[in-house]
């Protein structure tokens, strides 16, 4: 399964879950063309990063949090209902941890874009 099926799937389960309601997922941050950014943009851009990255975490303690109140809510529910849970859980996890690696990958990528463009100017 490709990273976008997987993505669209945990983003489906985002929005179809009640959890979501209190927790709200972070907006990715704009990501500037580094061929063209300044260094200031890339400083920028790289706080962005780091601020997505910091509100992901702070989403999945929410979204843990909520589980957890749900699930102790719940009046003898089956072994399989929790795992149902858990395993529903552990895919947001998942979802979230590998979008947190996507934005670090692209933001890398504009860096590397922003030094071959100041190399290709000393040459």
């Amino acid at each position: 399964m490709t990273k976008t099926i997987k993505l669209a799937i945990a983003a489906t389960l985002f929005l179809g879950s009640s959890m979501a309601l209190a927790c709200d997922y972070p907006g990715r941050p704009q990501m500037p063309d580094g061929s063209t950014a300044s260094k200031d943009e890339l400083l920028a851009a790289k706080d962005a990063v780091q601020g997505f990255v910091a509100a992901v975490d702070e989403y999945l303690t929410c979204v843990e949090t909520e589980e957890k109140a749900a699930a102790e809510e719940l009046s003898n529910p089956s072994s399989e209902e929790l795992q149902r849970r858990n395993d529903m859980l552990n895919k947001k996890f998942d979802a979230a941890n590998e979008e947190k690696a996507l934005v670090g990958e692209q933001f890398n990528q504009q860096i590397r874009a922003y030094n071959k463009k100041l190399q290709d100017a000393k040459e």
